[in-house]
């Protein structure tokens, strides 16, 4: 948990027939992350591509998708094992409906065009009913008709534009409810002018058909032959149901196994090959090594070899920590990746950013509603996803710009403990969306149980003398250690990677930091710092001196320009106190305004009210975003920095999630992917 995984750079021999075997285990295990061939393997290895096996899969996968795609989903219940890519390829031959399920799909394109196209033709036809006879009579050589219905407003521009611009135009209107249907007869020779107003004008249009008969005969002709297409397309879509019925499950469960074949075929392409064996070279972590050597011995029929291959090349980065922890992995991975030999901050950033971010927020009401918005993240993630929701399409669009669903879960599980932090200091604050609440409870429990309770309600007051002394004090000491902690890290990355100068170096800037700190802290209790006459003070002095000593040595003597930022990382983590104070105040203001408004009549009021929600509203988003920003911030830049390189690797390994297929091979050994 303190490191990354340990990993193996491992190489593994075995004879061609077993290819398929070593490959099925590598991927349902799920622990390799396979790599090119070292230059001394590929100097007697050879690469072959299986271009035939690659195209038959390829080709297949795109036909059952193609398949699928075709059919109506239908819930898949049961999972599939494939024990050979023979079963597989037998499976694939007993689903033969491609010629059927194109020829159903082609009909049921055809009727859903002819459909529109008969909808589109009805509208018109009943638009029409205000034309006695005959509607062939807009059936012209010489001149199109046009058919649309426009607001009253509207038409008396129109008519004069198309009197302007075509004027052998003939127009047909009926003008009800304050809009006008009209039809338009253009002569051809005019039509382009015609259309330049209609464009201008933003008007929509459509042009009449040929049709021959009465409106309501025209009506009644199309609404029967709709419902003759409805019906026909009703069976053709009973008849894809009843395949789908029949074979989706099974499609499901062969796109997946052909999915995980064609990745099986990309790795064996990239194998090393002699005339009778092949050889691989990959990463595996320490923990997984014996499983996987057991593993390939049982389903190999130890016929495969395993070696661990020394190398100077850094391998990639696994982190592993506890269940509750992984969601913070994510903010480590935003900043960058640990080296594999480097310390793990996910603990200390779970750890810290709770407390940060609680620190500034320091309100019951804002700290519940967070707590309650995280939840609702959560559980619509998990269970109510693609569900109606009260959330405007324009913020859903906006937010699904930022993160994935996935990501919003892990935000807000997140903000959970750090909600949780706020609210408890909410409430030794006296913090309410600003409004003090405290003392009504405690004044009761103090006449019941004499309690001794602060009659302000507030155990700590931020916006009060002592209050806000209290939490700069505590705000500079959270700064001392976490600069202290990232230091200490520092030296012990350096022990770790056999980097003495660059240990002493952080230990010269830790001696630094407590140096200055404590010759602060003795100018803020009034002492003086004047060696002779306090020692104490001398000794904080010679603190200083040894540590820039150890920084020259350590880092060079061009590291103590660096001096000035040892300080003001330190004095940055007052930030904790400017946001909280901000936040403070704001609602303070918000709530003064609107309690000023109280009986003083209704419209002032409703005024008070309205700029009481929104001001709450604004604060709650500024509480939202704020801390969890400046929290991150404050690890990233003041303690990352002190030891942290990043940049590493990932940890990908060859394999993947099955959910319509069961694994090829049965693993006797437990099996944990990382």
């Amino acid at each position: 948990m303190l490191r990354p995984a340990q990993m193996k750079r491992i190489a593994i021999v075995a004879p061609k027939e077993a290819r398929q075997a070593v490959v099925t285990v590598l991927h349902d295990l799920g622990v390799l992350q396979v790599e090119p061939l070292s230059k001394d393997a590929l100097g007697v290895l050879r690469v072959e591509s299986d271009d035939v096996r690659a195209k038959e899969v390829s080709e297949e996968l795109l036909r059952i998708r193609s398949i699928k795609a075709s059919l109506p989903s239908r819930p898949v219940t049961e999972r599939r094992r494939f024990s050979s890519i023979g079963e597989l390829f037998t499976v694939l031959k007993s689903i033969d409906i491609d010629e059927r399920v194109a020829e159903l799909k082609k009909r049921e394109d055809e009727m859903l065009s002819e459909l529109e196209v008969l909808s589109e033709r009805l509208s018109i036809v009943q638009g029409l009913s205000f034309i006695q006879g005959d509607l062939g009579i807009f059936d012209l050589k010489s001149a199109s008709s046009f058919y649309g219905v426009l607001e009253t407003e509207k038409f008396q521009s129109f008519r004069e534009a198309v009197t302007s611009s075509s004027p052998g135009s003939v127009l047909y209107t009926l003008n009800e409810d304050g809009k006008v249907r009209l039809v338009v007869v253009v002569p051809n020779d005019q039509l382009e002018g015609f259309g330049s107003t209609v464009q201008k004008l933003d008007i929509k249009l459509q042009r009449v058909p040929p049709l021959s008969g009465s409106s309501s005969e025209l009506s009644e002709q199309i609404k029967s032959k709709i419902k003759e297409v409805t019906e026909g397309l009703n069976r053709v879509r009973g008849e894809l149901g009843e395949l789908s019925d029949r074979y989706y499950s099974l499609i499901s469960s062969v796109e997946e196994q052909l999915t995980i074949e064609s990745r099986k075929v990309e790795v064996m392409n990239s194998l090393g090959y002699t005339e009778s064996s092949f050889a691989l070279e990959g990463w595996v972590p320490s923990s997984k090594l014996g499983i996987l050597r057991v593993s390939l011995e049982e389903h190999t029929e130890n016929r495969a070899a395993l070696f661990e291959v020394p190398t100077d090349q850094k391998p990639p980065t696994l982190l592993e920590n506890p269940r509750r922890l992984k969601y913070f992995e994510s903010f480590i991975r935003f900043y960058s990746l640990p080296q594999p030999d480097e310390f793990d901050p996910t603990l200390i950033f779970a750890l810290t950013f709770p407390i940060f971010f609680g620190l500034m927020l320091g309100d019951v009401g804002y700290g519940l509603v967070i707590l309650g918005i995280s939840f609702w993240i959560i559980r619509r993630v998990r269970h109510h996803r693609g569900e109606r929701t009260f959330v405007p399409l324009a913020l859903r669009r906006f937010a699904g710009n930022i993160f994935k669903p996935s990501a919003f879960e892990k935000l807000a599980m997140a903000m959970i403990p750090g909600a949780v932090v706020g609210t408890v200091l909410g409430f030794l604050f006296n913090e309410y969306f600003g409004f003090p609440l405290n003392q009504y409870l405690f004044d009761y429990l103090d006449s019941t149980l004499h309690l001794g309770l602060p009659q302000s309600g507030a155990f700590l007051q931020p916006i009060t003398q002592l209050g806000l002394k209290t939490l700069l004090l505590l705000s500079g000491y959270i700064g001392l250690f976490e600069v202290s902690l990232g230091l200490f890290i520092g030296v012990l990355n350096g022990i770790w990677e056999d980097e003495r100068r660059h240990s002493v170096g952080k230990f010269g800037w830790l001696l630094v930091a407590w140096g200055v700190a404590l010759l602060g802290l003795t100018i803020l209790h009034h002492g003086t710092i004047f060696p002779l006459q306090n020692p104490l003070a001398g000794g904080y002095i010679v603190m200083v001196v040894a540590g820039l000593g150890l920084i020259a040595y350590g880092e060079g003597a061009q590291a103590l320009v660096e001096l000035p930022s040892i300080i003001s990382h330190i004095i940055s983590y007052t930030r904790l106190v400017g946001i909280l104070l901000a936040s403070v105040i704001l609602a303070g203001v918000i709530d003064g305004i609107f309690l000023g408004t109280v009986g003083r009549g209704p419209a002032l009021l409703v005024g008070g009210l309205l700029i009481l929600v929104l001001g709450q509203v604004f604060n709650l988003v500024l509480a939202l975003f704020e801390p969890g920003i400046q929290g991150a911030r404050l690890i990233y830049v003041e303690f990352f920095s002190k030891f942290y390189r990043g940049n590493g690797r990932r940890f990908t390994p060859f394999g993947g999630s099955r959910t319509y297929t069961l694994a090829e091979v049965e693993l006797k050994t437990e099996k944990k992917g990382p």
